[in-house]
């Protein structure tokens, strides 16, 4: 009986390793995926940086363009 349950648990655990198997992709489907994810982070890569030039451009260019501006004035009204 014991030779019998050990032989069920040592055929069990063979098949379940044989069932954990990666299965093999098609190289062009691999490749798809690849692409698929590169699109999607080049996308977001982007966004972000887009937003962050426009947060630069509003702030940064902002503060500059006073600046030159006051400076401006202050140059005429020394006049």
């Amino acid at each position: 009986m014991r030779k019998v349950i050990l032989s069920l648990a040592v055929i069990g655990g063979v098949v379940f390793l044989q069932s954990c198997g990666e299965t093999k992709m098609d190289p062009a489907a691999v490749q798809a995926k690849v692409d698929s994810l590169a699109a999607t982070k080049i996308e977001e890569a982007t966004a972000k940086a887009t937003q962050d030039c426009e947060a630069r451009m509003t702030t940064e260019l902002k503060s500059m363009t006073d600046s030159l501006v006051h400076t401006a004035q202050m140059a005429q009204a020394a006049q």
